[in-house]
């Protein structure tokens, strides 16, 4: 068995079928997919035996809803494939993307293949797409630690579905998607921390849903976002210590240019809390503005366009009703020109 699809399932028969088909019209013929329904309760867990009769390379697992990470960990345990390989239950993808990625990785015999991938919006009954994409190339383990800081801000390293994992380096380090908000790039820094051969290629071909047609909803702000940003810092953080390179200025720059734009969002997001009232916005983004660690990030964080500098700017100064404003300018400009902004977003967030 060349390579192990994983897809955790949940409520998601109006899109299970074409991620499913997607993946039967690649040009891979020793694969085995395995769909893993988290206690799904809309019709998607008959779907999901229905494919399995349908496709002699599908299995089903059906366990009670635990969440992603552990429909993923199971997964990884029924796994018999060389590669691993984690898919989204509601994307597709085009007909080369898994043997491009198998190509590249047998080639230059990697333990990973990070590949680019196209994100699909439908807002307000217009569709408009964004790709983010890699250069082919090859690393050894001290090239890919100085390079990580670029797939960090580009969002290549967050997400498990634009990467081909080597099973046995998966199962003999005992690797696990692990019970935490954004559980995917966690996993990855896990992965990466003593990783030996890495490849990208320059492939867009997965097509992620960023939003879905008809799934516009009025966002309701988290009150723990500031502080599951912060616990992913640290642990991205973890990684650049445990290879001491944090003395490594270029490094650490765009280290930090990561979560200074995460607490960018944060900010946007709690000035466009519509189910807050003034003063409690107020408060969350003085927690915001006067952490040590926003301090450290806003001021070592390295190259930046023009608009970033002038966010960075606002945020700086700590002064809340100035960073509220600000975020309720970039609500407004995502809001009504969303082609315009997520294009810009792709570039602002290369920082390259």
């Amino acid at each position: 068995m060349d390579i192990s699809v994983v897809i955790p399932v949940y409520n998601v028969k109006d899109y299970l079928e074409k991620a499913v088909s997607s993946l039967e019209n690649q040009r891979i013929s020793q694969m085995e997919i395995i769909l893993v329904d988290d206690g799904s309760q809309d019709g998607t867990e008959k779907l999901v035996d229905s494919l399995t009769e349908k496709y002699s390379n599908v299995q089903s697992i059906h366990q009670k809803n635990s969440g992603a990470a552990v429909a993923r960990n199971t997964g990884i345990k029924r796994a018999k494939g060389k590669y691993l390989y984690f898919m989204d239950p509601d994307d597709w993808m085009e007909k080369d993307m898994l043997l491009n990625l198998f190509s590249a990785a047998e080639k230059n015999n990697a333990q990973l293949v990070i590949a680019g991938f196209t994100n699909e919006y439908f807002i307000k009954g217009k569709y408009f797409s964004t790709k983010v994409q890699l250069e082919n190339r090859t690393f050894n383990q001290e090239q890919f630690r100085l390079y990580s800081p670029t797939l960090l801000n580009n969002t290549t390293l967050a997400v498990p579905w634009n990467k081909l994992y080597l099973s046995s380096y998966v199962k003999e380090n005992q690797l696990l998607f692990p019970s935490v908000k954004w559980d995917d790039l966690h996993f990855n820094m896990d992965v990466i921390q003593d990783i030996q051969r890495v490849v990208t290629i320059s492939d867009t071909s997965y097509h992620f849903y960023r939003t879905r047609p008809g799934s516009e909803t009025t966002k309701v702000f988290d009150g723990k976002l500031f502080l599951n940003r912060k616990r992913q810092f640290e642990h991205v953080l973890s990684n650049y210590k445990a290879w001491e390179l944090t003395v490594n200025q270029g490094v650490m720059e765009r280290v930090y240019y990561y979560y200074a734009s995460r607490i960018l969002q944060v900010v946007q997001e709690i000035s466009d809390g519509h189910n807050m009232r003034f003063r409690e916005q107020m408060a969350k983004t003085k927690e915001v503005l006067n952490d040590p660690e926003t301090s450290v990030a806003l001021s070592r964080s390295g190259k930046k366009s023009l608009p970033m500098r002038i966010c960075f700017l606002i945020l700086r100064m700590k002064l809340a009703i100035p960073a509220i404003l600000m975020g309720k300018f970039i609500s407004l400009v995502k809001n009504k020109f969303s082609g315009f902004f997520y294009s810009k977003r792709v570039k602002v967030m290369q920082n390259e």
